[in-house]
């Protein structure tokens, strides 16, 4: 049994039918798939985006599904840590987030899972102008984040203490180039997607990258795209959903 572990934040939301075609193309069977993302995504609290709301990364569910599904078995685990940064806007220092990504580590590394992480893409952020930052924080978070030179410096201080967390853990760190990104300096351009995402595979020595796989039907692209979490809050209201969400064929896929 392979089983993935994926925690991250919009861009596993945005390119997740591609991921799951490409973990399906280039990992042995069985095969699983665990994963915590969505937009505006949190490792270390609540966070919602319009009506919808999910808990933080570090206190999800999957964690006890984890512990619960691989107790005592002989599964190759592999684990990527990826988007780590919503929490700087959110106003969380970098050193609760990277208490909080150790934490997650943590309970990887009791599975022994072979871990990857990217860094910051901090070439791209670089680029990106105060009034830039200003007039996209004063849509989309004004009552969070901080003056733009303060956060650039705190994206700098999270990307050294990542740096550091995955060597102790004996982590594949995986830059991420500037050519990954355009305009939009957090989300990886359209076109640079397929090779990204097989780029950060490669950390897995098992991960075999010859082939994307066959595209998905746009009946289980719409699948993915509609699933329901373990746990998330609608208007409000909890929701609660049994995993696996769904399958692909024979591959369960658990979202958190």
């Amino acid at each position: 049994m392979t089983r993935v572990v994926l925690l991250g934040a919009s861009n596993l939301a945005i390119g997740f039918p591609l991921i799951v075609r490409q973990l399906c193309a280039g990992l042995p069977r069985p095969l699983e798939i665990y994963a915590a993302c969505g937009h505006g995504r949190s490792f270390c609290r609540w966070s919602r985006v319009l009506f919808r709301a999910l808990p933080g990364i570090d206190r999800c569910a999957l964690w006890s599904d984890l512990d619960r599904m691989s107790n005592g078995d002989s599964s190759t685990t592999l684990a990527l840590v990826t988007d780590v940064g919503n929490d700087l806007i959110y106003g969380s220092t970098p050193e609760l987030i990277a208490r909080r990504i150790e934490s997650c580590l943590s309970g990887l590394s009791r599975h022994r899972a072979e871990l990857v992480m990217t860094r910051l893409p901090l070439a791209s952020i670089e680029r990106l102008s105060a009034l830039r930052y200003h007039s996209t924080k004063a849509v989309f978070f004004p009552r969070t984040g901080g003056r733009w030179p303060e956060m650039l410096k705190r994206a700098r201080d999270l990307d050294q203490s990542l740096a550091e967390i995955g060597s102790r853990y004996s982590a594949h760190l995986v830059p991420q180039p500037l050519k990954w990104y355009g305009f939009d300096p957090i989300h990886i351009r359209r076109g640079h997607r397929g090779r990204a995402w097989q780029t950060i595979f490669s950390g897995w020595p098992s991960f075999g990258t010859a082939t994307e796989g066959d595209r998905l039907a746009l009946a289980d692209v719409a699948r993915l795209r509609l699933a329901a979490p373990a746990e998330r809050r609608l208007f409000g209201r909890q929701q609660l959903r049994p995993q696996p969400s769904l399958a692909l064929g024979d591959v369960p896929i658990r979202l958190y």
